[in-house]
């Protein structure tokens, strides 16, 4: 199948959505850094009779973003659960059709957390206390969940960007699929 300008369009806003979520698994990557940074220097130090008030809010905080910064970068990067077994024995029509539901429920997932935003934003007030910014401030606690808004949104745009490969003809991204096996 000769490939259109609008295969080409959606080619390259699949590779930018596959960069994008590899900058989120570096930002992931780099939230465990800092746990494993952090949660070091307390067992270094403890002993030693120091420890620092802001060290465990912190490594929480990194926890959470991990969480938030790897859901979309998971997903983009095709690490999500998949049970494409089931599916490669039902033929290319099982692939499609768990596809589809697939990229359904993602969207039904994605758009109940997104329904949430406004109540997440209303009753994240105040702070995350202890989580001590370099100014003295802490944290406010919006700032935990902010990752979360970002990533929903870009897996619910990876999904629709999915639902129009496929109306395209286009194949599904895969990592390991060998229908030849």
């Amino acid at each position: 199948m000769p490939e259109g300008p609008l295969q080409r369009a959606l080619n390259r806003i699949d590779r930018l959505n596959w960069t994008l979520g590899g900058a989120f698994l570096w930002i992931s990557n780099i939230c465990l850094l800092a746990m494993l940074a952090l949660t070091t220097a307390t067992i270094i130090l403890r002993p030693l009779g120091l420890a620092a008030y802001w060290i465990w809010p912190w490594t929480m905080v990194f926890f959470i973003w991990l969480s938030f910064f790897g859901f979309f970068a998971l997903y983009a990067r095709l690490k999500d659960v998949r049970v494409d077994f089931v599916a490669e024995r039902l033929g290319p029509a099982g692939m499609v059709v768990t596809r589809v539901v697939s990229d359904a429920a993602t969207l039904v997932v994605t758009g109940v957390l997104l329904m949430e935003v406004p109540t997440v934003i209303a009753t994240s007030t105040g702070i995350y206390d202890g989580a001590t910014l370099p100014t003295g401030v802490e944290l406010p606690r919006l700032a935990l969940s902010f990752p979360l808004f970002v990533s929903t949104a870009l897996v619910a745009l990876t999904a629709i960007l999915d639902i129009v490969k496929l109306a395209a003809g286009m194949p599904e991204n895969v990592t390991d699929h060998h229908p030849e096996l």
